[in-house]
């Protein structure tokens, strides 16, 4: 049957390569939903994926000669190197990283390398090839390199868009250029498309999950669309879509046992799970709450200081604001210093209307901690029903330890972590982190946990020293804004 109707093989191992992808990464696609879902920037991948696809239609239109030249034993090895490869990276990488998980997503280049590994098995090494450049775009699923770059660019939907635009021009030139020169228009023409819906869209105020993908997609398609019709109209007949009938099979006339490891690849891979999506913190809301003003101080505290970041924008969306406000006891007392000095808190607040995205860019986004070793956090009852995590953070360099206390909420419209500070130097002069966006910092620790592995950064043995003066502050401030209310509104 599949002698005579070869599209139909090729159909067949294309929906076996994608059924095991599904298979092996379930757990993964089910998290990218519930990204989108939140409006986090994971929004590009599926854009990218569509992409994609174009890119591979129209290098699969192009006729080329190939070398008679198959290896069916090197295709075998190559492809079984990188299945161990993905799964290496799903069952020991992607642990490292459980508290980063939303941030880096090794998971998904773990499902690259699966989906490079079991085409080499499926369709031959040189076929797979062929298609260099299309993997190289495709690799840009691995989310990390794509948020530094929003980020650097603002980190707006329109920085955003722009991304996406740069991805549809590459998309587009490798779909459509089997000549430098027609790389090169191709780049222009959808640059200049791109460009000019994203900015359109921009000033028409339209939602963010329409102003990211939709100029990439109208530039790579609308490009694709005119740059076939030249070409037909030019008479040029080396690429056009495969007319019925004259589908080539493929170079790999049998599959058999590899096509049987793919499978067994892809069941291990469904067996491991994934770190859960959405935030490890108690969120109750409050309609009261007046989020994006500074805290009220509580009594038996002033405020010393009083600082607002603004730039926190470029991470947890519009509106976003982080407040610093540095409080000061108005009497000291020795059980929280030996000469009863009154005790200095820094308190820091930030807010967002997308929840999920203070998960997705972390507290280590906002501070340089790329060098510090953290606790891992302990849960703690504070007031009114709200309930913090409470961790230590060690500054080997300053020889100075941290005690970090942290609680969300919410008033219905917007999310508010708040994250108090104490310090075990009681100085006036005491060091506290600044906030500032850190993202090289930041990579270069996520290189050193892939290294060296996460302990590296881990403080196994933790002394939270002022777990007590941060409780009673987190109290008072949490009575303080709510006023008379007795708990969480149902």
């Amino acid at each position: 049957m599949f002698t005579d109707h070869p599209e139909w093989l090729v159909a067949a191992r294309w929906l076996f390569l994608i059924g095991c992808t599904i298979l092996g990464f379930w757990n993964t696609i089910r998290a990218v939903i519930e990204e989108l879902v939140a409006q986090t920037l994971i929004l590009y991948v599926p854009v990218l994926v569509v992409l994609v696809l174009i890119a591979v239609i129209g290098v699969s239109w192009r006729d080329v000669d190939e070398l008679p030249i198959y290896d069916r034993q090197t295709d075998v090895i190559v492809g079984m190197v990188v299945l161990i490869l993905a799964l290496a990276m799903k069952y020991l990488v992607n642990p490292r990283y459980a508290r980063a998980y939303l941030t880096t997503h090794i998971d998904l280049l773990a499902l690259w390398l699966f989906v490079f590994g079991a085409a080499i098995m499926l369709f031959g090494l040189r076929p797979v090839t062929r298609y260099r450049w299309v993997w190289l775009l495709f690799l840009l699923v691995f989310p990390p390199p794509v948020r530094a770059a929003v980020l650097l660019l603002g980190g707006t939907s329109l920085a955003a868009g722009f991304i996406l635009v740069l991805m549809a021009v590459a998309a587009t030139a490798i779909a459509v250029g089997h000549t430098w020169r027609r790389k090169l228009v191709a780049a222009l023409l959808a640059g200049a498309i791109g460009l000019v819906a994203l900015f359109t869209l921009s000033a028409l105020d339209a939602p963010r999950n329409v102003v990211i993908p939709y100029p990439a997609l109208i530039a790579a398609f609308a490009t694709s669309v005119y740059m076939l019709f030249d070409y037909r109209r030019r008479g040029g007949r080396k690429w056009s879509p495969p007319v019925a009938g004259q589908i080539r099979p493929p170079k790999v006339a049998f599959v058999g046992r590899p096509g049987l490891v793919v499978l067994l690849v892809a069941i291990l891979l469904a067996l491991n799970p994934t770190p859960p999506v959405g935030s490890n913190y108690q969120s109750n809301r409050y309609p009261q709450l007046d989020i994006g003003e500074p805290l009220v101080v509580p009594a038996g505290w002033r405020q010393e200081s009083f600082g607002v970041y603004g730039w926190v924008s470029r991470l947890y969306g519009p509106g976003a604001v982080l407040i610093r406000q540095v409080m000061l006891q108005t009497r000291g007392n020795r059980a929280y210093d030996k000469f009863a000095r009154p005790r200095r808190v820094v308190v820091d607040s930030v807010d967002s209307r997308r929840p999920l995205v203070l998960d997705v860019y972390q507290d280590i986004f906002r501070y340089d901690l790329s060098d510090e070793r953290s606790s891992m956090p302990v849960e703690v009852d504070l007031s009114n029903g709200v309930r913090g995590r409470l961790w230590s953070v060690v500054d080997d360099e300053r020889y100075l330890t941290y005690t970090v206390l942290s609680w969300r909420w919410n008033n219905g419209s917007r999310t508010q972590q708040i994250m108090l500070w104490a310090v075990d130097n009681h100085e006036p002069e005491a060091y506290f982190p600044e906030p500032r966006i850190t993202i090289l910092a930041n990579m270069n620790s996520l290189l050193t946990i892939l290294l060296r592995g996460n302990s590296v950064l881990l403080d196994t043995d933790p002394q939270l020293k002022d777990r007590d003066l941060l409780v009673g502050l987190a109290g008072g401030l949490i009575r303080a804004q709510l006023g008379a209310a007795e708990g969480p509104a149902r």
